[in-house]
């Protein structure tokens, strides 16, 4: 679960120095569609990953959920506009509530499977905040070395699924020979 976390954390960061340091230049729309992005991608792996963590206190893993979500889609959406703001605490709150509902009614594997895809979702995220920085500051540098980009992106990605899977199999690993061992 400590992947998980850093996870989002480290995606989280990125999302926010590139919506931060990028320059408003865009319509609304455009800006309320990097806050639904980032928040509901968020929300959904932070539900997910609290639900998971408290899986006995389903209530407060809900409303925990809802209002980390929502306070992330209130610091992406200040930074652009007020509708860009209350799309993100919304967007932010129910898919945080979606992430804490869809745990509560799979088995701990599925939703472990579900925590991955979740944690994919918040890395691609963060990876097309950061293209989208580096295209408004950078130009040229970006379609020169589109490839090498993406060839990064993807060790990346390919980094997060293998750090978690292999943390997790060794927790359950180290779960099953404990319980054995008793």
């Amino acid at each position: 679960m400590l992947t998980g976390w850093i996870c989002i954390c480290v995606s989280v960061l990125i999302s926010f120095l590139s919506i931060y340091n990028r320059p408003t230049k865009d319509d609304r729309m455009n800006q309320m569609m990097f806050t639904m992005i980032i928040s509901m991608t968020t929300g959904l792996s932070i539900g997910v990953l609290i639900t998971l963590t408290m899986p006995q206190q389903f209530f407060y893993s809900l409303l925990l959920s809802m209002g980390l979500s929502a306070s992330i889609g209130l610091f992406i959406g200040l930074r652009l506009n007020f509708l860009a703001l209350l799309e993100g605490i919304f967007t932010g709150m129910m898919s945080g509530m979606m992430g804490s509902m869809m745990v509560s009614m799979l088995s701990i594997t599925e939703a472990k499977t579900l925590l991955l895809i979740c944690l994919l979702l918040v890395t691609c995220t963060s990876i097309f905040c950061s293209i989208m920085f580096l295209s408004d500051q950078f130009p040229k540098l970006l379609s020169s070395f589109f490839p090498a980009i993406f060839i990064s992106s993807l060790l990346i990605i390919f980094t997060v699924y293998y750090s978690f899977s292999h943390d997790e199999s060794n927790f359950i690993s180290s779960d099953i020979h404990n319980q054995h061992s008793q």
